[in-house]
């Protein structure tokens, strides 16, 4: 496993990969503090945007619950003290975009 940068980044203790269903997917988002629908993780899969990666069984897509967790941790914004601190991910990029 690789050095997070932000301890609050890090895999939780005792985390068991796993594949999960678009619905799982979601609830463990939330988990992480990101809240994305299985519907929003749907179109964003369609429209080919910066969602979390998926494999396919047969027609169902399955998560890897690692890549999910890597994806998630990386919509949320560094910690701010005001509406003036840039917006920067926790990868320290500008994060352009918007919240679903």
């Amino acid at each position: 496993m690789q050095a997070c940068e932000h301890p609050e980044d890090a895999l939780p203790e005792n985390f068991a990969d796993a594949l999960l269903t678009r619905k799982e997917a979601s609830d463990y988002l939330a988990s992480v503090g990101v809240r994305r629908k299985p519907s929003t993780l749907a179109k964003l899969f369609s429209i080919g945007a910066d969602g979390p990666p998926c494999r396919h069984d047969g027609r169902r897509p399955l998560y890897p619950k690692r890549l999910l967790h890597e994806w998630g941790v990386r919509q949320l914004t560094q910690l701010r003290r005001s509406s003036r601190d840039p917006r920067r991910t926790t990868t320290g990029r500008a994060s352009s975009q918007a919240r679903q």
